[in-house]
């Protein structure tokens, strides 16, 4: 009998992400792998390895589930000598698993594919893809940025908005590097779509539920909760704001919960995997960010069916329509207090 051709082998994509735990970028790659798995042998490495707390764990476990590989790198800062050990790491990951593409999300991924090929110029063969997920980029050592958008010029570019396309086109500018092999496209980011979740119903006698969720930093705002909270006047039946989150402002937040202002109850809470569930339990989501790449939290609570008292930053103003009635300035306390009390109102 003849013998028949095997079937033809699935493309080897590795995705790259800073680490794993609370943030857009690593949300978007798993999903990604979660939709398209059936048509790509995916393996994932982070650079930074798993961040304590239940979200870098809880990521960590789906990845299993899906019989995805992930490699894990060392937790060592950028700037103590990082960018060495993980270009090290990466080389390494890549020889191993010879992927026919290398997918890299935001900065730390993008250092480590820049040194890798810095002192293994061979392995510039293989395609890369570099998705920009913020509208503020490499702002943290932009000399190591331009050295590194050097370094993978001949990368295919998306952002996730258009404010992060023009943010890396300003990026190349600076470098002086030649021009992509493609121009850069905006993707805006996809999310699955959960089943949806039983609302609570709120018969106007118990307090109005608001909640936040992200990082607790300047970039997100929470700094700003405070005066906020103290500029806007709680509903008779009283406010309780719900923060899942961790970062550099958990103190403040802390302190916030510990004496909120009248008429306020503040809870500060760990992150959760299940924060869509949580949304869907509140009658409004607060984001007073000050720059985003999308604001995929805005597309939850979109699905969760509930409303946003948001930012008019870059990238997050993407997610509303043009005649969102509730988008304050960035950065401006007073201002997202009034959209706040109108929204209460």
């Amino acid at each position: 009998m003849p013998q028949s051709s095997p079937p033809p082998r699935r493309p080897r994509i590795l995705q790259v992400v800073s680490h794993l735990a609370l943030g857009g970028a690593e949300r978007v790659a798993v999903t990604l792998m979660e939709c398209l798995r059936d048509e790509f042998d995916f393996s994932l490495h982070a650079v930074r390895g798993v961040e304590a707390g239940g979200i870098g764990d809880a990521l960590a476990r789906e990845i299993h589930a899906l019989n995805v590989p992930l490699t894990l790198g060392a937790r060592v800062p950028m700037r103590f000598g990082g960018v060495i050990t993980s270009g090290i790491g990466l080389t390494r990951v890549v020889r191993r698993l010879q992927p026919d593409l290398i997918h890299l999300h935001t900065e730390i991924p993008e250092a480590a594919c820049a040194a890798m090929l810095a002192w293994s110029p061979a392995l510039r063969e293989i395609p890369l893809v570099r998705t920009i997920h913020n509208t503020v980029f490499w702002h943290f050592w932009r000399p190591l940025g331009r050295w590194c958008d050097r370094r993978i010029a001949h990368s295919f570019i998306a952002g996730v908005s258009p404010a992060c396309v023009e943010t890396v086109l300003q990026l190349r500018r600076e470098s002086g590097a030649a021009a992509p092999p493609e121009t850069p496209l905006t993707i805006y980011n996809g999310m699955r779509v959960p089943p949806p979740a039983r609302r609570r119903e709120n018969g106007g006698d118990g307090p109005v539920k608001l909640i936040f969720g992200g990082r607790l930093e300047p970039q997100k705002g929470t700094d700003l909760l405070p005066e906020i909270l103290a500029r806007t006047r709680p509903p008779t039946r009283g406010a309780h704001l719900l923060i899942f989150g961790s970062g550099t402002h958990g103190g403040l937040l802390r302190s916030l919960a510990g004496n909120p202002p009248r008429g306020w109850r503040v809870e500060l809470r760990a992150p959760t995997p299940r924060f869509i569930e949580e949304i869907s339990q509140c009658d409004l989501m607060i984001l007073p960010s000050r720059y985003e790449g999308l604001g995929l939290v805005a597309v939850e609570a979109a699905l969760a069916g509930t409303p946003v008292v948001a930012t008019n930053a870059a990238g997050l103003r993407d997610v509303f329509s043009h005649d969102h009635p509730w988008l304050a300035q960035p950065g401006d306390a007073a201002d997202f207090a009034a959209k706040l009390q109108h929204a209460l109102d």
